[in-house]
């Protein structure tokens, strides 16, 4: 077979033929809450929430050929499950997660025990756990793990959501494993044909992971103020995120130092493009600062 004839059954029989993947950072790259997790329904490697990890999990560099990192899965008990919820354009707006729309569901597992079953659920709601309006609930898929790299596909026909629903749910899942599992390479892809994973740059990655959870630089020094008093606000500063987020984010700050000076920090106008630092004075004796901390912010379903 030539070259050029493997290259054009590569290419996507529908849709566009860069943008195909509807999922994001599915090649596990962006982590900015840490790399080793071992509790329940959180959040690992950025826009992935894990059911159970208690066993101990979190970024691998075991990653098949392309790939740098997986995210290992060991629940002890229970399903390995990942999920990702998938914005909408608005409010029971669809998009193209229309009813009879086919979609392809594709990704690379590694399992510590072969034969065990590979389950598929989605659904849309309003929150990543949603189950408010069914799409998928597949536990017979045929497909089951194997203990070296595999890349796996699942077609499935979409329903339309839900009148009030905002996210579409992907959630597949190896059924009571006895082991690790890993993943990596997820894509979700309109149409019934899978092709190539779609990598994109670290830079690209982040930036659509960043729009639902942003973590900044430490070291980062807020300013004086000159507190008359307890009650006196004092020095308010501008932070403004790296993209414009999701919704109005909650915003906590953590790490750093007041140096003694008897400042406290606090976030007001927490907005979609950024949120106001108010460095508080609690000892009207002292200049108040305060350096180092970080920001969080937080919009993800």
């Amino acid at each position: 077979m030539s070259n050029a004839r493997k290259l054009a059954d590569n290419l996507p029989i529908e849709g566009q033929l860069s943008g195909r993947n509807k999922l994001i950072n599915g090649a596990m790259q962006i982590w900015q809450r840490g790399t080793s997790f071992s509790g329940n329904s959180a959040y690992n490697a950025d826009r992935w929430k894990v059911d159970n990890n208690s066993g101990g999990g979190g970024q691998s560099t075991d990653a098949p050929d392309g790939f740098t990192y997986s995210l290992k899965i060991d629940p002890s008990s229970g399903n390995a499950a990942l999920r990702q919820a998938i914005e909408l354009p608005a409010a029971g707006e669809g998009g193209v997660f229309r009813s009879g729309q086919k979609f392809t569901l594709s990704f690379y597992l590694k399992s510590a025990n072969a034969g065990e079953a590979i389950n598929i659920f989605a659904a849309s709601g309003t929150t990543v756990d949603a189950t408010t309006t069914a799409q998928v609930n597949d536990t017979s898929t045929g497909l089951t793990t194997a203990t070296s790299w595999t890349r796996y596909t699942y077609t499935f026909t979409s329903n339309n959501v839900g009148g009030s629903d905002t996210c579409y749910n992907i959630v597949p899942y190896v059924s009571s494993p006895s082991g690790d599992t890993y993943w990596t390479g997820l894509m979700l892809e309109e149409g019934s044909q899978a092709t190539p994973f779609e990598h994109e740059s670290y830079g690209d990655t982040e930036a659509k992971c960043q729009r639902y959870y942003y973590v900044s630089g430490s070291n980062w020094m807020s300013g004086q103020s000159y507190g008359a008093s307890p009650s006196v606000d004092g020095f308010v500063v501008p932070f403004q995120f790296p993209v414009t987020m999701r919704a109005n984010p909650n915003v906590t700050f953590s790490g750093g130092s007041d140096g003694g000076s008897g400042a406290t920090l606090a976030a007001h106008n927490e907005v979609r493009h950024g949120v106001s630092v108010n460095l508080k004075s609690t000892n009207a004796s002292y200049n108040n600062w305060w350096s180092g901390f970080v920001v969080t912010a937080d919009a993800e379903f």
